[in-house]
């Protein structure tokens, strides 16, 4: 006998269908996370403050304040803020968005397009008129660097080195421990973790290490004490690696996100 999976829920906001685009606002205090679902129109998901953490099939994103995801329609997804972060949520019916995207895709967020956004959020605001909706994704452009998007290779034995690694970004273990551990040969862990990522598996740890170092950063923990916790060994590694993948310091960058200069 064969179990029927059931598909993602629907959902829907109260009056919907009786306008084109809108933006929800959801508080601090929000409970994290809503567990998988989707909607009937595309979605910009976009934190003012603090980080969010999009999920999609396989892949996660670690999205700060000047990073939002589109979200094509009908695609399931969850969205998991860090708390306090204020999560600010664009939802567009198909037919009004100029986009074409039929993928997830990462949005830079610069100071017009920030203020934009929060503006559309306002409470005295009830609808979005063509003029601001036409601004709006004349600002909107994919990034050539989108963050920290993790993908799970599909190989079951590298999946589980992938999720135990995810769990523990500061396991020291090598693929040859891991190997062992999962009962298969270093070639093929190593080509499993190519073929299902796309990266090497060191390339791969290094983007979880990175990603899990994000939510440390944003709740002030010192440098150092971040990059031992991911499992740097020295703090010159954790900032070099996070130089050459975002383009500045681990200080710097969450300076940008504050705003300050």
């Amino acid at each position: 006998m064969t179990l029927a999976v059931e598909s993602p829920p629907y959902t829907g906001h109260e009056g919907d269908a009786e306008r084109d685009m809108w933006i929800c606002r959801f508080p601090p205090d929000e409970p994290a996370g809503w567990g998988l679902h989707r909607h009937h129109q595309h979605q910009i998901a976009w934190v003012g403050d603090g980080l969010t953490t999009a999920v999609v099939g396989s892949r996660t994103w670690v999205l700060p304040p000047t990073r939002a995801l589109f979200l094509p329609a009908h695609v399931p997804h969850d969205l998991v803020n860090r708390p306090p972060s204020t999560l600010h949520c664009l939802y567009v019916w198909p037919h009004a968005c100029p986009l074409d995207w039929t993928e997830p895709t990462v949005i830079a967020v610069g100071s017009l397009l920030r203020e934009l956004l929060l503006a559309l959020a306002g409470p005295e605001l009830r609808t979005v008129e063509d003029s601001a909706r036409t601004l709006l994704f004349g600002l909107v452009g994919p990034v050539a660097d989108p963050g920290v998007a993790v993908a799970l290779p599909a190989d079951p034995r590298a999946r589980v080195v992938a999720t135990r690694l995810t769990a523990a970004p500061a396991d020291q273990r090598s693929l040859d421990d891991w190997a062992v551990e999962v009962g298969t040969s270093v070639s093929t862990l190593r080509r499993a973790f190519a073929v299902g990522t796309g990266m090497t598996f060191t390339d791969w740890r290094t983007q979880v290490r990175l990603r899990a170092s994000l939510p440390l950063l944003a709740d002030g923990l010192p440098v150092a004490g971040v990059a031992r916790r991911v499992g740097y060994a020295s703090l010159n590694g954790y900032v070099d690696a996070f130089r050459r993948h975002f383009g500045h310091t681990p200080a710097a960058h969450f300076r940008k996100v504050a705003g300050q200069p």
